[in-house]
């Protein structure tokens, strides 16, 4: 049997975790040939989208139309379109080629790191396309976004009225994860999730949508195509670099220690108590001496299952195999760490201001020490202090930017300061003198306090 045709339309994300390069991905490991036509050049990482400049629809469609002609294409997806006018026109042309072509349509509206495509697009404007369309695959806020006044239930009613839709459940908080395939004239399926994933991975919206195409190219039916597609996705997440990686990094413990001795002696505290990200930070001492003590911690924390991660030292987090290093703003440049560690190690970078922050995360950095809160004794050549004021003034530049990357407030935090903290949207905290405290016995308490807050905080999750 002939292997099928897919073509996908839809944006160039250089970093190839969403678009058509994820797109072409996916297809080719199911089996399915890839055809594409790009819509959309992006200047993005895997962190941040920063620019989106749109092909021009003539370009789109004479691209479209060549591809109909030569190959038999009879499944289309499509991701992020310019405009209702350019989207309509790419569906005459498919409709021109081959009528009873099965068009896809992933409506993004906004990328995962936050890049917002289109603000005021609403359900209404919509009818005359998905008339046209086979499915379509919106996240749940996205089909918030469409309706009107949130309605979702009469949103979904006014969809299926014209073409089916797979209601993706990653961002609805009373069913995480699952997924809802209403059908015209049929009962609604439903596809709980095998587990709920922590990942920091982008574009498991375009996998999903590409592999449903791909099944459904390959001859299986609808239903059968989404359960497939869900299952695909899941262990593409699974097993994406990245998975887990900051896992329990929203609860930071640094070192402290007069004597290396103290330091592990305080590790081992806190892990016997439950904390399970260390930050090993040793000043003023040999290197020698500071790997000894990286290997003696590496050992403690490995017994516990906690993360460590060295502070400063990049060639020892290296050589003992630390899960990566915390760079302060006088130490060696991340991108030169990342070079140095390769794949798999955490960089963690510190900052004090907006322009501190997107350096970092233009550089790689995988989360942000964002401080001082308050004035702490326990760092030279401090920063100026932010507070809350500072935090809350920083969020909400990050999301002006479209700049997505998890920040970690540190800085002289105490018990109190911690909720206050979170409702800033920062959200993790790193913290040293709290647990430090020699001679403590509510070590565990305190711990189980302040992961409290944590419960219900998702820090980089994609769920299916």
């Amino acid at each position: 049997m002939a292997t099928p045709y897919m073509l996908t339309i839809a944006g160039l994300d250089p970093c190839g975790g969403a678009g058509i390069l994820a797109d072409i991905k996916t297809t080719e490991n199911l089996n399915v040939s890839g055809l594409s036509t790009c819509t959309a050049l992006t200047v993005q990482s895997d962190r941040v989208l920063k620019k989106c400049r749109w092909v021009d629809v003539q370009l789109i469609t004479e691209q479209v139309e060549l591809l109909m002609e030569h190959y038999p294409i009879g499944t289309v997806k499509i991701g992020i379109i310019e405009n209702t006018e350019v989207i309509t026109e790419i569906i005459r042309v498919l409709r021109d080629k081959k009528p009873d072509v099965r068009i896809i349509w992933d409506p993004v509206l906004k990328s995962g790191g936050g890049y917002v495509f289109h603000k005021k697009l609403k359900l209404r404007d919509l009818y005359r396309i998905l008339d046209h369309c086979y499915l379509i695959t919106p996240n749940y806020d996205e089909i918030r976004a469409l309706s009107e006044n949130s309605d979702v239930e009469k949103a979904i009613a006014e969809i299926t009225a014209r073409c089916h839709l797979l209601l993706k459940g990653g961002h609805r908080n009373d069913r995480k994860g699952t997924d809802i395939l209403y059908r015209k004239g049929s009962s609604p399926v439903v596809f709980h999730p095998e587990k709920i994933l922590d990942t920091d991975r982008h574009g498991s919206g375009c996998v999903l949508s590409s592999a449903i195409g791909a099944y459904l190219a390959r001859g299986y039916t609808l239903e059968v195509a989404c359960k497939q597609a869900k299952e695909y996705t899941y262990n593409y997440l699974k097993n994406s670099p990245g998975r887990n990686k900051l896992k329990g990094m929203e609860f930071q413990y640094i070192s402290r220690g007069m004597t290396p001795e103290e330091h592990l002696n305080n590790i081992r505290r806190v892990c016997t108590a439950g904390g399970r990200w260390i930050q090993l930070r040793i000043k003023n001492r040999h290197e020698r001496e500071v790997f000894d003590t990286a290997k003696k911690a590496l050992k403690i924390c490995r017994q516990y299952g906690a993360r460590l991660i060295i502070d400063d030292y990049v060639s020892t987090a290296k050589a003992v195999g630390a899960d990566g290093v915390h760079l302060g703003k006088n130490d060696l440049p991340t991108g030169e760490a990342k070079n140095i560690l390769g794949p798999g190690f955490i960089v963690g970078a510190t900052a004090n201001t907006i322009e501190d922050i997107e350096l970092q995360t233009n550089s790689g950095a995988d989360y942000i020490g964002l401080g001082p809160y308050r004035f702490t004794s326990t760092k030279k050549n401090l920063s100026p202090v932010l507070g809350l004021e500072g935090y809350l003034r920083i969020v909400q530049q990050l999301q002006q930017r479209n700049i997505n990357i998890p920040l970690v407030a540190i800085g002289g935090i105490t018990r109190e300061d911690i909720a206050p903290i979170l409702d800033t949207g920062i959200q993790g905290i790193a913290v040293s003198g709290l647990l430090s405290a020699p001679g403590r016995t509510d070590l565990k308490a305190t711990i189980t306090e302040i992961q409290h807050f944590f419960k219900n905080t998702e820090i980089c999750k994609a769920t299916l």
